[in-house]
């Protein structure tokens, strides 16, 4: 990340932002324009700003807040309400109101005012994250399994062959354009693919509620000199799920087995440890990628799955890495390589996602 960059990063300037300016920031947990922003500017201006700010995020697409649709669904997942217009109503026209005309009452907006996808459920917090969130480690294990427990085996690894000449696609049909829908796609088609890998809980006996940051915390090992990492965390629906009528055409919409992308991230691995200064993997050596994803508001109902995907393109959302250690801008045709990737499930090198629970 150069002058450039940072010189349009809205989070360093937050600090002038006047002490009698009061700020919404709003935004759609399926943005695919810019998932990361509005969770991260609120953090920001909460953490540099003295002014009165407050946080909406909702089950949207880029823009859906304000209009371009009713946000009761995106793609084949149902929220259960119209939460476009529940924000117009309740929090958006009241807001100006208050702030601009003078009318109204807005003492009972709440710090944080976050839809939860999955219980399909409005929450008001006090702080975000909340002071009631736990990290917890959610392990990769052998054969396919992610578990509670750090992994007791000593040496344990997960294979694949990333080759930049048959990328995993980031949706299963073909577009001319870049979808917003591929934000809660099915992911069985990525699931059947021998470049990735996947891993996933038995099914869950409780609930499961999710609200704030993730991180995937990798352990890996690459034949070549650099790989991208695509981290993807999936809600796996029970076999006999579906949506209950009334639906648009008056019955059940049936989604058994549906993998939701709840949310999705790429670490380009030369910058593992610093967007400034990009280092080379040494072949066949373990070592760890940690990055952030988007923060998340789902909660996994009793009955379904966590699944954790984990591969190394992602296209065409994320150009081709040629997999080796060269300045992509300048790489050719013979730049471009295979490379066998490892990723360690052991008692030495635990690969996990850590997971921001909500009792």
């Amino acid at each position: 990340m150069d002058e450039w960059w940072k010189a349009r990063n809205t989070r360093n300037f937050v600090q002038n932002i006047p002490a009698n300016t009061n700020t919404l920031v709003v935004g759609g947990l399926f943005d695919a324009e810019d998932c990361f922003g509005a969770w991260n500017l609120y953090k920001a201006i909460e953490t540099k700003a003295k002014n009165n700010n407050k946080v909406v995020i909702g089950p949207w697409f880029h823009g859906q807040w304000g209009g371009r649709g009713d946000g009761s669904y995106l793609g084949n997942v149902r929220f259960g309400s119209k939460t476009s217009e529940w924000y117009q109503n309740n929090i958006e026209v009241p807001f100006f109101n208050y702030h601009l005309k003078g009318k109204g009452d807005l003492s009972k907006l709440a710090e944080a005012t976050v839809f939860f996808t999955g219980e399909n459920s409005w929450k008001q917090f006090d702080q975000w994250p909340v002071a009631n969130m736990k990290s917890q480690n959610l392990y990769l294990q052998a054969n396919g399994k992610l578990g509670w427990n750090k992994p007791a085996t000593s040496a344990s690894f997960s294979q694949y062959t990333s080759d930049p000449s048959k990328p995993v696609p980031y949706t299963e049909d073909v577009h001319l354009r870049r979808t917003r829908e591929y934000m809660t796609d099915d992911q069985r088609f990525a699931a059947r693919r021998s470049d990735v890998l996947v891993f996933q809980t038995d099914v869950l006996q409780d609930d499961v509620t999710l609200g704030g940051p993730l991180y995937a915390d990798l352990f890996a090992s690459l034949s070549t000199t650099d790989a991208d990492f695509v981290v993807k965390l999936i809600d796996v629906f029970p076999d006999t799920f579906s949506y209950k009528a009334p639906a648009p055409n008056g019955v059940d919409y049936f989604m058994g087995g549906y993998q939701m992308l709840v949310r999705g991230e790429v670490m380009r691995g030369k910058f593992r440890n610093s967007f400034e200064k990009p280092e080379p993997f040494t072949l066949g050596k373990v070592e760890k990628v940690n990055f952030y994803l988007p923060d998340v508001a789902h909660t996994f109902k009793k009955g379904h799955r966590i699944m954790v995907q984990v591969q190394s393109s992602w296209f065409p959302l994320v150009d081709r890495n040629p997999q080796k250690f060269v300045n992509i801008y300048e790489a050719n045709d013979n730049d471009f390589q295979k490379a066998d990737i490892k990723i360690y499930h052991s008692s030495q090198y635990p690969s996990s996602i850590v997971l921001p629970i909500i009792k």
